[in-house]
């Protein structure tokens, strides 16, 4: 599909949505089946991007699901992945007899599509006019399907639209327990999103000072509450407490006594510290303003001062983004595509950017018989403007042609490793760079050399940040004295056989990892450069002299 198609699916999509939801009412239900159409037509047609990453949990899914209990390898613990929760629905997929990839695929499209009603109704949830609400948790909702960071990550397999509904659906619930005395099912939500992924914990923590506040400010408010003020009494907060320990508290007792660390393993490899890595962490929340209009979260600002904007509730979402911005800065964000780590909040950004929008635009004074008319044609001027300005950050550069790229290289590294599953002998061990695909298709045992998998490489102390996320971690002579059958640095199918001289090529010296193996002495006295024809492409790697690997692969050219 080409992108002029998209853009005019999308906005023909958008206007049936609001055509439907005035004729029927029912807006909730058109803002969702709008979403659904949207990310369908952007997420799955347009983009349809898998990531390798989302091989890693898929291997670990696969291996608790064949009985050999979360682990990289055989016997080998080590806590590779960051989203528990989202391999354990995985592993349920694979014993109940579906594939794990289209399962996972499928379930992050489904989870998208419900955080897009979360946005609804979050929007529902910071406005006091429902009328209002309506309208504007409808575009939100529209404009969330729209935005290339929700669309990318919907089908790439990875927890990331899981983890945003649960996030939202948190957040609302936290609202709810803001207005009424009920029970605190957030705690709930919470424990759940800690277990999708483990940095929900700075989320949480702000979920924790808010209930703290907001207890503080019911108890001063004494037997007559106000009206608008909190509702939390100290029993409410003791038991949202209780609720989120008798969850949590379990499940991190087994993960420290399974892995000996506080954080996964992915952590330690991706994360160091310095101004090198807070630079690079700053780019990112730059890159992200500046192509999706991150700027347009300062609407909050007046719309705190007119009449219609929940003010604690908003408070609490303005917190929530902001502290999770420091949080993506703090840690230099992310190696993979499009702004992952700001799509698991961009149902919160623009629940609260509609939300603002939508009072500051009620608040104009406008007078004449045709007051209605002309709030409705700005308020679709300003949906349609921001609808567009969110698509049209999709085909840009690079993005355009990295998800293409990618794409490719997944399918590349599929092939690979069902050849390896197909040829190599199943006791060969390999080692690699891009430690997705290839090992979860080819089922062997894995040295991962960015050390994401493994323990000794990740806690190795080397100064990160100034390169790419996830990519700076290396040991080289490490990777070596585990004599691997097979060295694999090149991710995907080459159009020739590649000789020695092809490893030194500028490419690989942009990976620390890569740089390093290809300048010891020792692979070379070791390894001999190996090629196999498959198709009409190579799949090249290095093979150890004495390993059974030969006999199914040629000689390079020198």
């Amino acid at each position: 599909m080409s992108y002029p198609l998209l853009a005019l699916l999308v906005f023909a999509t958008a206007g049936g949505t609001v055509a439907a939801a005035h004729l029927t009412g029912r807006y909730f239900v058109a803002a969702v089946g709008g979403a659904v159409i949207i990310l369908y037509l952007h997420g799955g047609v347009y983009l349809n991007y898998t990531s390798d990453d989302a091989y890693i949990s898929y291997r670990y899914a696969l291996h608790l699901a064949d009985g050999m209990g979360l682990v990289w390898n055989s016997g080998q613990h080590v806590e590779g992945y960051t989203n528990f929760l989202w391999v354990m629905i995985l592993a349920a997929t694979r014993v109940m007899g579906a594939d794990i990839v289209l399962s996972a695929r499928w379930l992050g499209f489904g989870a998208a599509c419900a955080a897009a009603g979360a946005t609804y109704l979050l929007v529902d949830a910071l406005l006091e006019r429902k009328d209002v609400a309506r309208y504007a948790g409808l575009a939100a909702a529209l404009t969330l399907a729209a935005s290339g960071p929700v669309a990318l990550w919907s089908y790439a397999g990875l927890e990331t639209p899981f983890f945003a509904l649960l996030v939202a659906t948190a957040v609302i619930l936290h609202i709810r327990e803001q207005r009424r005395n009920v029970f605190p099912a957030s705690g709930i939500v919470w424990a759940l999103v800690l277990m999708t992924r483990p940095d929900g914990m700075v989320l949480l923590g702000v979920s924790a000072f808010f209930k703290m506040a907001e207890l503080i400010l019911a108890m001063d408010a004494g037997e007559e509450q106000r009206e608008g003020l909190p509702r939390t009494a100290p029993r409410t907060l003791a038991l949202w407490l209780g609720v989120f320990a008798v969850i949590y508290v379990p499940y991190f007792a087994w993960r420290y006594a399974t892995y000996g660390w506080l954080l996964p393993n992915s952590y330690y490899a991706k994360v160091g510290g310095g101004l090198a890595q807070y630079e690079r962490g700053l780019r990112y929340l730059m890159d992200f303003a500046q192509q999706y209009a991150a700027w347009l979260g300062l609407l909050a600002a007046p719309a705190l001062l007119l009449q219609g904007l929940r003010r604690m509730a908003s408070l609490y979402v303005i917190a929530l983004l902001s502290v999770w911005a420091l949080y993506v800065v703090i840690v230099g964000g992310d190696g993979l595509l499009r702004f992952r780590f700001f799509a698991e909040v961009l149902p919160l950004f623009y629940a609260l950017i509609f939300a603002s929008g939508a009072v500051i635009l009620a608040s104009i004074r406008i007078d004449g018989a045709r007051e209605a008319w002309l709030r409705a044609g700005a308020a679709l001027a300003v949906c349609g403007g921001l609808l567009a300005f969110t698509l049209q950050s999709t085909p840009s550069e690079p993005f355009a042609v990295a998800v293409p790229l990618e794409r490719q290289g997944v399918r590349d590294r599929v092939t690979i490793g069902r050849w390896l599953r197909e040829h190599a002998p199943p006791d060969t061990v390999i080692a690699l760079l891009a430690a997705g695909a290839i090992p979860y298709e080819s089922r062997l045992t894995t040295i991962d050399m960015l050390g994401l998998n493994d323990e000794h490489i990740a806690h190795r102390p080397i100064r990160v940040g100034g390169g790419t996320a996830g990519h700076e971690k290396f040991d080289a002579d490490y990777v070596l004295s585990k004599k691997p059958d097979a060295i694999i640095l090149f991710a995907s199918l080459q159009p020739a056989p590649a000789g020695r001289g092809q490893y030194d090529q500028p490419l690989f010296g942009l990976i620390p990892a890569a740089a390093e193996m290809v300048g010891n002495p020792q692979l070379w006295r070791g390894y001999q450069a190996r090629s196999v024809k498959i198709g009409d492409r190579w799949f090249n790697l290095l093979v150890r002299n004495d390993s059974p690997l030969l006999a199914e692969t040629s000689a390079a050219a020198p």
